[in-house]
């Protein structure tokens, strides 16, 4: 592996391939399963998940100024513990990728099979699901082979759009807020707020990895 790779992403590149790995999954399908374990509480859920991530993004931004080398997390381990540490770390580093790729993936199957249900009288069956995922996953695929540069552009434009629609959807749904939704905002207690932060914790899985692509 080479020390030094060509730089082709910029900062809003960046900011735009962390930023989609959190809005995509950590946004449109995590909340729903987060509420029903923690309630209204939820929302302090995704706090201490946010404080847990801040030494991680801390120190990798630290090691990514004074060690900018191509490897990301397997590098800075190698450089500190050792070459078996850093295959360790790469690794894991690699498997986290996979599940959160997958688990993205599930969630834009799922996604784009609404749609179809909606705009075809024709029921899908989970087989169908699983086609439009492994599609989805064929085409990002290709998409990384060609070129990266091509990527960051078609997620600066994915990231943009997303941006949009959210902001809309904040204005528009602002004067629909019931302030009854939030009675007995801990209801489920102190224990389910704590156990959910460690399942929306992978909303903030993309911020990690900048260090690996800056």
């Amino acid at each position: 592996m080479e020390a030094n790779l060509k730089k082709e992403l910029g900062l809003l590149d960046v900011f735009c391939v962390a930023a989609g790995a959190m809005i995509s999954s950590g946004l449109f399908i995590l909340p729903a399963i987060a509420y029903t374990q923690a309630g209204p509480a939820v929302i302090l859920s995704y706090f201490v998940a946010s404080l847990l991530v801040l030494p991680s993004v801390f120190s990798k931004a630290e090691l990514a100024t004074a060690m900018p080398r191509a490897g990301g997390t397997y590098f800075f381990i190698e450089r500190s513990l050792g070459s078996m540490c850093g295959v360790f770390g790469g690794l894991a580093g690699w498997f986290s990728l996979v599940l959160k790729s997958a688990f993205a993936v599930a969630g834009m199957s799922i996604i784009i099979d609404i749609v179809l249900q909606r705009m075809l009288p024709v029921p899908l069956s989970p087989w169908h699901l699983k086609a439009i995922g492994v599609l989805c996953c064929l085409g990002f695929t290709s998409l990384n082979i060609v070129s990266v540069k091509h990527t960051s552009r078609f997620q600066i434009l994915l990231v943009a759009m997303l941006l949009v629609i959210l902001t809309l959807f904040m204005i528009l749904g602002a004067g629909a807020v019931e302030a009854v939704r939030y009675k007995d905002f801990l209801g489920k207690g102190w224990q389910a707020v704590l156990a959910t932060s460690g399942l929306v914790f992978v909303s903030f899985g993309g911020l990690t990895k900048v260090a690996s692509i800056a």
